[in-house]
């Protein structure tokens, strides 16, 4: 995270063990909050949630663990090695660097992808010289960036589960995605990994703590490597779960580059991954899981001065090194001329009580989350939380507005401890019928934890006909089923027109009399909900397979290949989802069945060539003319093609 406290990672672990349980449990939560331990686990660094109900904790020394059935497995789904040896993948485990970033594919179920961030050792004794000096073997010349034969960080991309176990991850299936990402320094590695609602994976860089190039002064306020363009440092980079570039990408014109595998382009030119940039150390950043797209809070530990929250905007300039939130750090080298047109942070906070928080001593911003509306008290809805690993403590703020307006102070969620180890991650995720914060920490010589509320409610959701599906607080789940949330909280509810078997079904009613989507306050004593659904024929969806999502590995390639005449087990080989619905034969008899809904172009007919490459090219985040472009019929453009596609969404 940083030089100024680098009691997080390993050189103080051991010091860390030594303190008594720790950290956010020993303090006094609001009434209702319970904090419990969910296993003991060494130098967590964060976690990821599988939709089969695992969870994968990474170890900053290398391993990655997983959490299943209520107990911490004993062998490690997959151990870097931290040695010589000839074992692969190895691993630099010095000062805030090693396995840091972990992040479970949206189409997990399916593909059984996991994605890691970690620092290679790539073939070096991970010191950290230089990476303009010349580089021996492959031909560099002194002064052009090279991370040949030096530790830097990389994101890869493997497959949990073997033929034996399900548990285990087999190294040789390692797919690298974005690769010498400079770690000069040893800190500063950033290392967090998401995946947008958009379906693209978002990496956190950051500046490597020393400059690269080994300029003076090239560390602190003085490494001005986020100001490079053409490396990937201090930035946040957006790719496909392949490696490719997003078309909206910011940075992809003339002036940019690939700089996946070598880790840098042309000077002067922008990498093609990134999506923003000016930034020192964005540890942590959190996805937005009341947003209807991506939204995106990033934490961003500063140097000496303040600690920042920033909301990503793509091509995005947070300013750093010439400034730290608003503070002004550098008005020299690349800071000369100020840049133009620096974001502004959501939120920022300095060092003593006062300075935005009512806490002193917070000097290091870690993990974030977004309270899942509906899961807290209303109180907690649109509320973002903010730990710090200086002071032990949480904090809360708002998130009205898009961008939002800046906020000059936080609420103290949970004050400071007697004791060190605070949070180094967080992020709600489904606790039994409910969801509860977890929580990572080096305390007590390293924990999974979990905050829970307890003053909770059951409320049974129900459909008439049963069996059709409900969402609650944007999960959609198949009736009868029970949510357990807290009293007094704020569902949002919707009773959407679906299709089950040969039939569509149309909204009716729900039993308290609100509209189709409304809001629900959960009573004090358990309740049952239920939604009426009128009979009738199909209703036009693009979720061929009917398993209630949209993709374009399922139902879009269903679609593409029923229009080429594709029938039977070949219509559904390897493009039907988990929780399909239908076989080959319903499917072939749903798409028949909606005849000209399909016909997304107008011109009177349904055909692969337009249609079915249009609906295909749509599931993959295609708009505009990269939508259009080759499979229109017609004079339609973009904007009319894609009201129509939208139309056909569940």
């Amino acid at each position: 995270m940083t030089k100024r406290y680098m009691p997080l990672f390993a050189a103080a672990l051991a010091a860390l063990t030594a303190f008594a349980p720790s950290v956010i449990c020993a303090q006094a939560l609001p009434a209702g909050f319970s904090d419990t331990l969910v296993t003991a686990v060494s130098g967590p660094t964060t976690m990821a949630f599988t939709s089969d109900g695992r969870i994968l904790i990474t170890s900053q020394s290398g391993a990655l663990r997983l959490y299943k059935s209520g107990a911490l497995l004993p062998t490690p789904a997959l151990s870097f090695d931290a040695g010589t040896s000839t074992v692969n993948p190895k691993i630099c485990v010095v000062s805030e660097a090693g396995l840091l970033g972990v992040a479970v594919d949206p189409q997990f179920a399916m593909n059984k992808y996991v994605y890691l961030y970690y620092t290679a050792r790539n073939g070096s004794d991970c010191s950290g010289p230089n990476y303009t000096a010349a580089n021996a073997g492959d031909g560099t010349p002194v002064g052009t960036y090279s991370a040949f034969n030096r530790r830097a960080n990389r994101v890869s991309r493997f497959v949990l589960g073997t033929v034996a176990n399900a548990d285990i991850i087999d190294p040789a299936t390692e797919v690298v995605l974005v690769d010498r990402m400079p770690a000069r320094g040893g800190n500063h590695n950033a290392g967090d990994v998401h995946f947008g609602k958009d379906g693209y994976l978002y990496i956190s860089v950051g500046d490597g703590g020393t400059d690269y190039n080994g300029t003076s002064p090239g560390s602190g306020g003085g490494n001005d490597a986020s100001r490079d363009t053409h490396v990937l440092t201090g930035k946040i980079l957006r790719i496909t779960r392949t490696g490719s570039i997003p078309s909206d990408n910011p940075f992809i014109g003339a002036a940019s580059g690939r700089c996946s595998v070598t880790g840098a382009t042309t000077v002067g030119n922008h990498c093609q991954e990134t999506f923003a940039w000016g930034l020192r150390n964005p540890f942590r950043f959190t996805m937005d899981s009341n947003a209807t797209g991506t939204r995106v809070y990033i934490n961003d530990v500063g140097q000496s001065g303040r600690e920042e929250v920033d909301e990503l905007q793509p091509g995005a300039d947070y300013g750093w090194n010439c400034r730290e939130a608003n503070l002004v750090n550098s008005t020299s080298g690349l800071c000369n001329p100020t840049p133009l047109s620096m974001v502004d942070p959501v939120f920022s906070y300095g060092r003593t009580n006062g300075q935005g928080l009512d806490v002193t001593n917070c000097v290091s911003i870690t993990g974030g989350a977004f309270v899942p509306n509906g899961v807290w008290p209303a109180a907690y809805d649109g509320k973002y939380l903010i730990a710090d690993y200086g002071c032990n403590s949480l904090f809360m703020i708002p998130t009205t507005g898009v961008p939002t307006a800046p906020i000059a102070t936080a609420t103290t969620f949970l004050g400071p401890p007697a004791t060190t180890g605070g949070a180094t991650s967080m992020s709600f995720a489904p606790d039994g019928s409910t969801q509860a914060l977890f929580y990572t920490t080096y305390g007590s010589g390293g924990q999974l934890r979990k905050i829970s509320y307890t003053n909770t409610v059951a409320i049974t959701f129900n459909s008439a006909p049963s069996g059709l599906r409900l969402n609650v607080n944007g999960a959609l789940r198949t009736t009868p089923f029970a949510v357990t949330t807290a009293v007094g909280a704020a569902l949002s509810i919707t009773a959407p027109d679906q299709n089950l078997g040969s039939n569509g079904y149309r909204f009716s009613s729900w039993s308290d009399s609100g509209l189709r989507t409304h809001t629900y306050t959960a009573p004090a004593t358990a309740a049952t909900l239920t939604a009426t659904l009128a009979t009738g024929a199909f209703v036009p969806s693009l979720d061929i397979d009917n398993d209630g999502t949209l993709d374009a590995a399922t139902d879009g390639v269903l679609l593409l290949r029923y229009l080429l005449g594709v029938r039977d087990t070949a219509l559904t080989a390897g493009a039907i989802g988990a929780n399909a619905e239908r076989n080959a034969t319903t499917i072939a008899s749903y798409i028949a069945a909606l005849g000209n809904a399909l016909d997304v172009d107008g011109d009177a007919s349904v055909k692969a060539a337009t249609d079915g490459l249009l609906v295909l090219r749509y599931l993959l985040n295609l708009r505009g003319a990269a939508l259009i472009s080759g499979a229109s019929a017609t004079a339609a453009n973009a904007a009319t093609i894609e009201a129509n596609l939208q139309a056909l969404l569940p």
